[in-house]
């Protein structure tokens, strides 16, 4: 939360009070609950806490439509910034410091393995963390995560996040496969060679053996591509 933004409203509330009557005011019980209920809308379905703070000192005028409130996801951590609303009949914001946990069971690694290693099933245990500060994201699914690919060597206890995981290639470079090209509802097959790596649905180059052209084709399987699409 940025301090200067809270104080800032809260300048603004104390000196609009002395022309707010009692009974005038809009309970900060409804704008902390509106802050917090932006924050679990944005939040998964796990055990959540969530914890709005307001000064007791802020003192908003009442509100003759329902609050409204906006912000952005954490880019890293669980302290939110809210802005609450006010449409009127005086208009107003107030920024409101949200913390936030969310607790959901997660895969996270049994042992340490090292890079461009194939998890698998034995190396993975579920825990429950707190997902509401892990911007990279985190599985709760193996099947997600099983025969995938480390991109960098992890130790035991790491969360998987997507950012740690690529999908291990079906197709090598210097591997013979099958070109195909389908057109007018007829289709062609030729020799080929991989120039690159690829994974099904990726685009790699490939040389027809043949003619010895290198075009782009789709990744079909182990042993086919697709060009000319």
């Amino acid at each position: 939360m940025r301090p200067h933004l809270l104080l800032s409203a809260a300048i603004v509330a104390c000196a609009l009070a002395p022309a707010v009557q009692a009974g005038e005011l809009e309970p900060l019980a409804q704008i902390r609950a509106a802050a917090q209920d932006f924050v679990a809308a944005h939040l998964g379905a796990g055990d959540k806490q969530i914890s709005a703070s307001i000064d007791e000192r802020v003192h908003m005028p009442a509100c003759a439509a329902p609050l409204t409130a906006d912000g952005s996801m954490p880019s890293n951590g669980n302290a939110w910034s809210v802005a609450v609303h006010c449409a009127g009949p005086a208009s107003w914001t107030l920024y409101v410091p949200v913390r936030a946990r969310e607790t959901q069971n997660v895969l996270v690694l049994t042992r340490a393995l090292p890079p461009n290693t194939a998890i698998p099933a034995d190396a993975l245990s579920t825990q429950a963390r707190d997902v509401a500060g892990m911007p990279y994201g985190y599985f709760t699914k193996p099947e997600d995560v099983v025969g995938k690919l480390l991109r960098r060597p992890l130790v035991s206890g790491t969360v998987l996040s997507p950012d740690a995981l690529t999908v291990a290639a079906s197709v090598r470079r210097g591997q013979d496969v099958t070109l195909i090209s389908s057109s007018g509802g007829f289709s062609v097959r030729a020799g080929g060679k991989a120039l690159t790596d690829g994974a099904s649905g990726q685009r790699i180059r490939v040389e027809n053996v043949a003619s010895h052209r290198i075009v782009e084709g789709v990744v079909l399987d182990a042993e086919t591509i697709e060009v000319g699409s």
